[in-house]
């Protein structure tokens, strides 16, 4: 899983593989380290008909984004695949802008062994 993060947007990328785990164990997560801690990232697969959320925490030495995701969403984006667009979630900043937090499946590595 890779994390990008924009002026106003952040994408949490992930190959089919690991679409694959999220589905199966319901949390998926990754780490950076960082010169004073280290930045975590997951999503959280929720119950179909879930809403979804995002939310930072940062604590000493440790900075977490957490997605949640309903898993009839997740399941409906992997089926429209190859679609580029993504899951697309807003989310209201504190100084009243939008934040567009993304789910993106890559699938570079599935059309590269394709090729093979």
């Amino acid at each position: 899983m890779k994390l990008r993060i924009d002026p106003k947007k952040i994408s949490f990328r992930l190959d089919l593989d690991e679409v694959g785990i999220l589905l199966k164990e319901g949390r998926l997560q990754a780490k950076t380290p960082l010169p004073d801690g280290e930045l975590c990232y997951e999503i959280i697969c929720l119950p179909p008909g879930s809403p979804s959320d995002f939310q930072t925490d940062f604590q000493k030495g440790s900075n977490i984004f957490t997605l949640w995701l309903a898993r009839d969403i997740i399941e409906a984006h992997i089926a429209r695949l190859p679609s580029l667009r993504g899951i697309i979630c807003h989310f209201p900043t504190r100084d009243g802008d939008m934040l567009d937090v993304c789910l993106e499946v890559n699938l570079k590595k599935k059309i590269k062994r394709s090729l093979e």
